[in-house]
Parts: C-alpha cells; structure tokens; sequence
C-alpha cells in the first residue's frame, strides 16, 4: 500500500479521529497549564523559598486579615446577620485560617474579637500582624487596631490556602525552562492533532468522495447562532465565579474551557467539512430564503406576464398606453391645479385619446402580420395578406411576407417533385433492368459448363465479373430505396454483438488477407449483449468491411473496437485510406458517393447510406469521422 492509501485510510479511521480529539484535549489543556504555570511562574508567584513569604500565600492571608477585621468589628457591634453570613461563607473557606483582633497594642491592648482557634506555634505554618487606624465622625485618628493573622500546619482539603499551597509546590517542583519547552512541545503536538482531525472531517471508511454527518446537514447560519448559544453557556460558569472557593472556581473554569473547547472543535470540523464538500453556502436558512424569495417573484413575475399574453395583442398595447397616458394626465392634473389650467389639461386629453387611437390602429395591423407569419410557420404555404387598406412599412412587409409564402411554396412542391422523380426512378429502372441480367447471369453460367477456346474463356470471365457486379448494384439500387422508404421489415431481439462480428470478419478473411490488411479486435470481455436485428446488422458490418477491403491501404492495420458507452453498445471500426480523402463525413454517406474520386475501384456508393439506413431502422446510430487519411465508422445499438 502506498504512502497515499495508508494516509486515506488514516482519514477513514474512526478510532483514529477518537484518538486524535483525545490527544488533541489532552495536549491543549496541558499547554494551557504549562502557559499558566509560566505566567505566574514570570509574575513572582511560586518563587519565595518558604509558603508565608510567596504572593499566594502573602495576597490571602492579607484579604483573610481584612475579613476578620471587619467581623470582628461587626460582632463587636452586635451585627448578628453580619455574623452569620461570615460563618457560613467566609469561614468554610478559609479553612487553617484565624486571626485576633485588637484595640491598641496587642501586648497591652484589648482583645476586640477572635476568628477561629489559634494554633500553637509548633502548629503555625505563617504568621502577620497588620494595623489599621480608627477615625471618627470628624475624620481625625483616635486609635488604631492590630490585626495578627495565622496560618495552621493543618490546612483542611479544598479551602483556599490549601489550594494556594498546592499551586505554590506545583510551581516550586517545576522547572521554568523546561516548562517552556514542555509547553512549546504540548502546543506542537495539539497543533498537529487538529490539523489532522481537518484533513479527515468528512472521509468516512468505504467512500471516496466527501460524507456528511448529522450536524453538517444543519443550515450553517443556524448551527453558528446555537455554537455561540452553547459557547456562551459553557462560559457563564466561569465569569460569575468570582466569590466562590479557590477549588470550585479552578474546577468551573477547567469544565468551562472544556466545554467551550468542544464546541469550538465541533464548529472548525463542520466548516472544514462543508468547505471540502463545496458550494456550503447553499445550506444556510439565508440562502434558502432568498431563493424562496427569488422563486416567489418569478412565480409572482411569470403569473403576472402569462396574464398578460391571454390578451390579444390589441388589447395589450392599449392597456399599456392607458396606463401610462392615465399617469401622465395625473400628474399634468395635479401639477396645472394651483394654476387653474382647465384648458391646457383638456387639450392634453384630446391629444392623448388621439394617441391611444393611433396606437390601437397600428396593433391592429400588426396584429394581422403577427398572424400571417404564424400561419406560415405552421406550414400554411396558401395564406395570403390583404395589403390594400395598410400603409407605410407595415404594408411592405406584409408584401414580403405573401412573396415569403409564394416562394417556400414554389421551393416545396420542386423538392418534391425532384424527390418524387428520384424514388420512381431508382424503383423503375431497378426493376427493369433485374428481368434481362437475371437472363444473362443464367446463360453465362450455362456457357461455364461448355469447352470454350482460351480467349473465348477470358471474355466469359469478364462477362460473369461485370454482370454480377450488375447484379449486385440493382440489389443495393432496391435495397437503397427500401431502406429510405422504410419499407423492410425489421425483427429486433437481444443479440450476441461479439459473435456476430467474428463471423462477419471471418468471412472476410481471404479479402482481408489478399489486401495486405491486418485486423486487430477489440472486444468487450464476455458477451455482450444488444437489441439489433441480426440480418440487418450483419448488411451493415458487410457493407463496412467491403469499403475496408476496397479502399484501405495495403500494409496497414484494420481496428475494430466493441465496447459499452452511456448504457448502449458501441462498435467502431478503423482504417487509413489509400486515397485521399477529399470529400466530408456527411457527403460519403450520402447515395452514388464514393470516397476515391477517380472511381478506379468497383462500387456503387450506396454502402454506407444503406448502412446509416438500417440503423436508424433499428433505432441505432451510424456516423463517420474523417481526420486527414483516417476513417473511422461508429455504431451505437440498445444494450
């Protein structure tokens, strides 16, 4: 299997595509902790070489002091609302935190209020004190309080400083140059994942072309509005966290991405299907109504405009001038009012009826040429026009029109008559001359069986080759003129197209052979079959196989190629000419044309018209191609 069939089947596979929309989530959410891990890593977070000195740990601790200052000063004034709220949020997650709070010094002040138990100092992983100043109603400083905060050894599992500690050995045990090169890594590998989940959207194992699934069948306008609904969704959870514990904000937002992840793959594999698939815009709801829309006015047009053409053409015209005189009088009305011109606007009307009345007077008369050219182009060569009452170029072409039907009708009874004259003559003549060559082909054949002198054998053997060729032209004269008349009887039947061509080339074998030709068959593998008449068919391959040995050129080849083309069978057959050709396919195939002009080689030039004759019989095909000295003859029969 080549390269090209083994990255097909890649294409195909469907664990394959599995395994890379793995690999692919799998890589993109480690290259995105790899470029969190970095950032952080370059912001000084992760850094300090103890968890009290680190950013995680100093930013926490600071909004947990502040926290425990105003809940302490809360309770202290009796908010018990206040307090309640703190114990069930703040303080679950918060979890390993305490502080104390005082007025004053710790060492001498008063213990205003305490949150949580305080550890002991085997037990303190951090500790800090803070100052703030208390002012009154005047804003002057009366006092100040001393926030001491402690971070327990013991970190509950899931409260903010526990998931700060972890981020914080997470970043410590990592290393910031191989996490870039990790990253960049990750970020390669993901690239690749997608760029071949691009390549296989649409393959599907057992199809060539392009196949579309469930959602590539949805109107792309509708599946984008619905991925933005779905992406907006997944991203909800993640900005309306804020508050909420450290872990469940990290969690939400890791399913958030996730979620908006898929969505995205989903959309990119969609497109990268419906562009691969081509014209994607026609499966949009804006593209099928605006074709709803353009098919609307054209019914709407076409109703309108089928309308119109019920009406005579008098009428029509009329109509139309009504309707753009009625405007016009409107607008003179509307525009002469504010002036008072009741007389101009009557004369316009005069003006106009007379114009409507010229008009209705032209439409009439070309109304009866209309009607004198159709009768023509129905075949009506006997109508004529009465021109006395037109006038001006109207008149002059209906004069042309009657000469029109005086000259086709001149021009069609003469081809008639020619044709008349040539039927009966062919007829006639073939007849005659049948009786008295019957006559002589007999004598001849009896004066074969007496002794003759040598040079009384010689003439007897022109005598019998001129008069059989006699013969055999009265035959192909009332075989013509059958054949055109249609006057033979045709008996169609499924035939062996392969058989019958060997037998016809086998009988020419000595003709061929006497011809220096050499015969290459082309034919259909097994039996091939064809609606035909077999006793027709094999006239039309002997009259093609006559001309081969009549005008082929020595020491060629002859082709004969069977085949099957667009549900019918098709047989064409080859040769060089020894003569120029210097007549068209067209002209060979008519009657007395020969293709050597000089007329040195024995024929009748009827083969080929009676060929082309049987086959349209049959209800088949016959043409002639010439190109230089080439000639081919292609036959076309019902499979």
């Amino acid at each position: 299997m080549t390269d090209t069939g083994k990255r097909r089947d890649l294409r195909q596979s469907l664990a394959a595509k599995i395994a890379a929309i793995f690999l692919l989530f799998i890589t993109a959410a480690g290259a995105v902790l790899g470029t969190a891990a970095i950032t952080l890593l370059s912001c000084g977070y992760g850094v300090a070489d103890e968890f009290q000195y680190d950013i995680l740990c100093r930013d926490k601790l600071d909004d947990a002091m502040d926290n425990a200052l105003s809940y302490a000063v809360a309770v202290s004034k009796g908010a018990e609302d206040y307090q309640t709220y703190y114990e069930r949020t703040y303080m679950e997650r918060a979890g390993g935190f305490s502080a104390q709070v005082f007025v004053g010094d710790p060492a001498d002040g008063r213990l205003l209020g305490s949150w949580s138990e305080v550890p002991g100092e085997q037990q303190t992983l951090c500790k800090k004190s803070a100052t703030v100043n208390i002012y009154n109603e005047a804003g002057e400083v009366t006092g100040y309080y001393t926030v001491v905060g402690y971070v327990s050894h013991y970190l509950p599992p899931g409260s903010d400083f526990a998931v700060r500690f972890s981020v914080y050995n997470w970043l410590r045990s990592m290393s910031f140059s191989v996490s870039v090169i990790l990253t960049v890594v990750l970020y390669l590998c993901a690239l690749a994942a997608l760029i071949f989940l691009f390549c296989a959207a649409g393959h599907k194992r057992g199809h060539e072309e392009i196949c579309l699934n469930w959602q590539d069948r949805v109107p792309l306008d509708l599946y984008i509005f619905l991925a933005v609904c779905l992406f907006c969704i997944a991203a909800i959870p993640a900005v309306t966290g804020n508050g909420m514990p450290t872990a469940l904000i990290l969690g939400t937002i890791c399913l958030s991405a996730a979620g908006c992840g898929f969505v995205l793959l989903a959309l990119m594999l969609t497109l990268a299907t419906r562009f691969k698939k081509g014209k994607w815009w026609r499966n949009t709801v804006c593209w099928r109504l605006v074709r709803w829309c353009r098919r609307l006015w054209k019914r709407c047009w076409r109703a309108v405009t089928e309308m119109v053409r019920t009406l005579p053409m008098t009428w029509r015209a009329i109509l139309g001038v009504l309707g753009v005189l009625a405007g016009q009088s409107i607008l003179v009305l509307l525009f002469l009012e504010s002036y008072g011109s009741f007389l101009i606007f009557l004369l316009t009307a005069v003006l106009d009826a007379a114009l409507v009345a010229g008009a209705a007077w032209l439409v009439i008369q070309l109304q009866r040429v209309r009607d004198m050219g159709a009768a023509l182009a129905a075949g009506d060569l006997e109508a004529q026009l009465d021109t006395e009452k037109m006038y001006f170029d109207v008149k002059r072409h209906a004069e042309d029109l009657n000469a029109i039907g005086v000259g086709m009708n001149k021009a069609v009874e003469q081809r008639l008559k020619s044709e008349r004259l040539k039927t009966e003559l062919i007829t006639n003549v073939s007849h005659d001359i049948k009786t008295p060559l019957t006559s002589i082909v007999n004598y001849v054949d009896l004066l074969k069986k007496e002794e003759l002198p040598p040079a009384a054998q010689e003439y007897l053997q022109v005598l019998d080759r001129q008069s059989h060729r006699l013969k055999k032209l009265t035959e192909d004269l009332v075989e013509a003129s059958k054949a055109s008349t249609g006057n033979v009887t045709v008996n169609l039947e499924p035939i062996v197209v392969n058989e019958i061509i060997h037998q016809a080339i086998g009988d020419y074998d000595e003709k061929l052979a006497a011809g220096k030709l050499e015969i290459i068959v082309n034919t259909y593998e097994g039996n091939l079959m064809a609606l035909a008449d077999g006793r027709l068919l094999w006239r039309v391959l002997d009259n093609l196989l006559n001309n081969v040995c009549k005008y082929a050129m020595a020491g060629t080849r002859v082709y004969v190629d069977l085949g099957a083309r667009d549900g019918k069978v098709v047989l064409s057959m080859k040769n060089i000419s020894r003569d120029p050709l210097n007549v068209s396919a067209d002209e060979l195939m008519e009657r007395f044309v020969r293709g050597d002009a000089s007329r040195h080689t024995e024929g009748s030039g009827l083969g080929l018209n009676i060929a082309r004759s049987f086959m349209d019989l049959m209800g088949g095909g016959f043409e002639l191609y010439v190109d230089g000295d080439l000639f081919k003859a292609e036959l076309t029969l019902r499979a």
